[in-house]
């Protein structure tokens, strides 16, 4: 009845306009006449009619397949009824026979970016960099699609022409920065923003942004006060709201909590800004003992953050997850390497020694690192990359050629993984130890004996419904996609329990377990036993880790500038009947203190 009724709309419509009356004529009487053909698409276009006017780009296209001016409408007709993988098909015709014409490059990279599709958008900005080297736009879109990946070098690289063609234009030294801070690269941020500050000192962008780099930097009370500058000069700025929620651990007034509740209830904000705003509500309203609201928020942003994972094909697959219970042993087991071979330049200084700080995230990590880096011969490098991915590169190999394969690759990539580590971590002269603390190389603790036979590894323990509870009150990364449900993160949780169970089956002597609640009960005796583990002597300024100053990127940013305390320990108890489904999977009731 709905698609009858639209067709006698339709009709309605193009029998009662007549233009596109005239045009149907003048098409009949001369089928040949492309014009007349183009201005019939146009006008049924305007009148809402995509599918007709669909038709009639394409009618035009049969005797003319490379028209460029009925690609570019087609596309865009069918990107408005809804078609865009249809529509970007179109375009790439056009991208071939219409290279010069920007329009073309410019509608591809917005539908790439419309459908969160990363790779083609690469594939796109390669092609128009390569054809508009001077097109800044083309660029960015360069740049955007290496972000979306998380190859931040690779963003930046492809972000330096920006700047060249415009060395002066404040937004794009504020992209500059905001890549930077992604990066870690403090220094070179602040480099770009004083450049910007001296253009447009009172900017909204650039003020939140100097706020969130001050975060980073540990200078909180400068960070507020920026983040409320830029409040002020943009009422209702959403992420100037979610940085102030994160630096005021959500201790919000009356009217900020009312903002943010509107701009979440908003649906023209944009999606990444409402997650963000819905988990920045819950934690202010969870401050307040709002429990019931406060977890609704979390779900809330949780349900839109995994629909835009699953735009873009992260959903959360338990049983690839569970294949590595099988594919690790088959790998590592009684496998051996050889790394004799000098890696390294005689005359160059030796690497410093990494430490592995691993473990679920929300377990702490973050706190277990700070103490590590507040000894004078330690830097905290925080969550490097570069482990995560050689394990990746190996799990394909395995899953795809099988186990042996596998082992096979590791003999024969060993000394250059370990050299390819070595390079990538950050400058950090005079230290002798650096603090790798990716939670996820809890998977690649074989890989890390085979490559760092010498390294500590510390693995992190927490009561497992606070941290399952944790996770689900954070907007966690992409490449996170168990966290936006509580029966996924108990999987995960389980999985991992299992993997870190075999681990120290076969290296008990080589993992150091840091217990949360007893780091926080029985700090000294606990941060002294922690220290030895990693082969270092006790230094009292460890006891004392919110007194060092360092950058922090990860959730604990402002916690760890506090001292060591269990104030956040049994936080989940609040929340025992919302958690039913985290706590069936994780298989008991109730979470003890940390």
């Amino acid at each position: 009845m709905i698609a009858k009724n639209s067709v006698i709309t339709n009709n309605h419509v193009m029998t009662s306009n007549p233009v596109i009356t005239r045009l149907h004529e003048q098409v009949a009487r001369a089928p040949g006449d492309l014009n007349a053909r183009l201005m019939l698409g146009s006008a049924l276009y305007q009148a809402g009619l995509f599918a007709e006017s669909a038709d009639a780009f394409q009618a035009l296209l049969a005797r003319q397949p490379d028209h460029p001016r009925a690609l570019l409408l087609l596309a865009r007709t069918l990107a408005r009824a809804g078609q865009k993988a249809d529509a970007l098909q179109v375009l790439a015709r056009a991208q071939q026979v219409d290279a010069g014409n920007a329009q073309v490059w410019q509608v591809s990279a917005a539908l790439a970016v419309e459908r969160r599709d990363w790779q083609q958008l690469l594939h796109i900005a390669q092609g128009w960099t390569q054809t508009h080297p001077t097109a800044v736009d083309a660029w960015q879109a360069l740049s955007r699609a290496h972000f979306e990946a998380s190859c931040f070098s690779d963003a930046i690289r492809a972000y330096a022409p920006v700047l060249d063609l415009a060395p002066d234009n404040p937004a794009h030294l504020i992209g500059a920065a905001r890549l930077a801070i992604a990066a870690q690269g403090y220094a070179d941020a602040q480099q770009y923003l004083s450049a910007a500050q001296a253009i447009t000192p009172d900017a909204p962008e650039l003020l939140y942004t100097l706020g969130r780099l001050h975060h980073l930097t540990g200078e909180l009370d400068a960070a507020e006060a920026y983040c409320r500058r830029a409040i002020a000069a943009r009422p209702g700025y959403a992420t100037a709201y979610v940085e102030l929620g994160a630096l005021r651990e959500g201790r919000l007034s009356d009217a900020e909590i009312n903002t943010i509740k509107q701009l979440f209830e908003d649906p023209a904000v944009h999606p990444e800004y409402r997650v963000m705003l819905g988990f920045t509500l819950g934690d202010a309203l969870d401050r307040r003992q709002q429990y019931q609201q406060a977890f609704a928020a979390w779900d809330q942003g949780n349900a839109i953050n995994r629909r835009i994972s699953e735009q873009e094909g992260l959903i959360y697959q338990p049983a690839l997850i569970e294949s590595e219970l099988a594919l690790l042993p088959a790998i590592f087991d009684d496998l051996t390497v050889d790394l004799d071979e000098p890696l390294l330049d005689d005359h160059a200084p030796p690497p410093p020694c990494p430490i592995f700080v691993l473990g679920m995230p929300r377990s702490g990590t973050t706190l277990v690192e700070s103490i590590l880096a507040s000894h004078q011969q330690v830097h905290g490098a925080g969550e490097l990359p570069t482990l995560y991915d050689i394990h990746e590169t190996l799990l394909a190999v395995a899953r795809q050629h099988g186990p042996d394969a596998a082992r096979d690759r590791v003999r024969t990539q060993a000394r250059h993984w370990r050299a390819r580590y070595l390079a990538a971590l950050p400058s950090c002269p005079g230290k002798t130890h650096i603090v790798d603390k990716q939670p996820l190389n809890f998977r690649s603790i074989g890989l890390i004996r085979l490559l760092f036979p010498d390294a500590p590894i510390v693995y992190t323990q927490r009561d497992p419904l606070d941290v399952g509870f944790s996770i689900y009150r954070h907007k966690f990364a992409k490449d996170w996609p168990c966290a936006h449900r509580l029966a996924d993160i108990g999987h995960y949780y389980t999985v991992h329990a299992r993997i870190m169970a075999m681990w120290q089956a076969r290296h008990a002597d080589a993992i150091h377990v840091a217990d949360h609640a007893e780091l926080v009960s029985d700090p000294e005796r606990r941060i002294r036993a922690l220290l030895a583990a990693a082969g270092l002597d006790f230094q009292p300024a460890c006891l004392a880790p919110h007194k060092t100053r360092r950058s922090v990127a990860t959730f604990s940013a402002v916690q760890v500038q506090q001292p060591i305390s269990g104030s956040f320990a049994g936080r989940a108890q609040k929340y025992v009947r919302q958690l039913i489904p985290l706590q069936d999977i994780l298989g008991f009731k109730g979470g003890g203190e940390d």
